[in-house]
């Protein structure tokens, strides 16, 4: 009898957990499902526009160009000079569309603001949440600046690679101030240049350079490589039309050694 009570009542707590389980479950709320239409951002990055421009896109595609939809929008982070559309819409059979974003005239020039926008889940695949090309997020940074292409140069660079290619110089008319970015994209180095006299290194804002340039250089044993001008060690060769600056090359390590690149103009846009 002893065992058939134990039975019983270990019968009895199944059974009652099976019910407290079951009535647990009738609050159970499943997650919006991921969607067929496969929308993402194209792979932007971030963007320079005009002094007066007003606005800019940005792009979204779909994998099935079905038929037309509207996609909402998520403003994860948008600073307060981009107004931005509530959604993006597809036309049917549409498998990109252009968003224009508008700029408030109260944008400052040459400075940055971030525009971070994000696709809802239900309109996403999250099986291609790892392509690249296939971004369900956007996070990236505008700003308004007016650097024109100015003289396309030989850059000879005499200490690191020991080679010349030829590349762009660049300037603004608003800061007074060249730029050009020899070794790796987006990593500028800026110079106040009096024509056929002098070249100073400087910050983007136009301030005379007293510390290390982040150059894009990595040193495969001892990392990032930066350059630090050796004070009044830069001017002009008229005979070369060349500008020469002297750097001393350093990593998180110590110094390489110092050496000199040299800006020679060939021609001017």
């Amino acid at each position: 009898m002893k065992i058939n009570k134990i039975f019983m009542l270990a019968t009895m707590a199944l059974v009652s957990m099976g019910i407290a389980s079951c009535s647990s479950d009738d609050d159970y709320a499943p997650g919006k499902p991921a969607g067929s239409n496969d929308v993402y951002f194209t792979n932007e990055a971030s963007q320079a526009i005009e002094l007066t421009a007003t606005s800019f896109t940005i792009t979204l595609g779909r994998a099935d160009a079905g038929s037309a939809i509207s996609v909402p929008l998520v403003q994860r982070q948008v600073a307060s000079v981009f107004t931005v559309p509530a959604t993006a819409e597809f036309a049917a059979g549409q498998t990109e569309t252009e968003v224009t974003i508008q700029v408030s005239s109260e944008a400052e020039p040459f400075t940055d603001y971030q525009l971070r926008l994000a696709i809802p889940e239900e309109y996403t695949s999250p099986y291609k949440a790892g392509d690249p090309k296939m971004v369900p997020e956007l996070n990236i940074y505008i700003h308004k600046e007016d650097y024109k292409d100015y003289a396309k140069v030989l850059y000879d660079d005499q200490f690191w690679y020991e080679e010349s290619w030829e590349d762009v110089l660049q300037y603004s008319a608003t800061l007074d101030l060249y730029r050009i970015a020899p070794f790796a994209e987006g990593f500028w180095m800026f110079y106040k240049i009096e024509e056929g006299k002098s070249i100073t290194p400087c910050t983007s804002e136009g301030k005379a350079y007293t510390g290390a340039i982040a150059t894009g250089i990595t040193h495969p044993s001892y990392g990032a490589v930066s350059a630090t001008w050796v004070k009044d060690d830069s001017g002009y060769d008229a005979n070369e039309n060349a500008y020469y600056v002297n750097y001393e090359w350093t990593v998180s390590a110590g110094s390489f050694g110092k050496g000199y690149n040299l800006i020679k103009i060939l021609s001017k846009f």
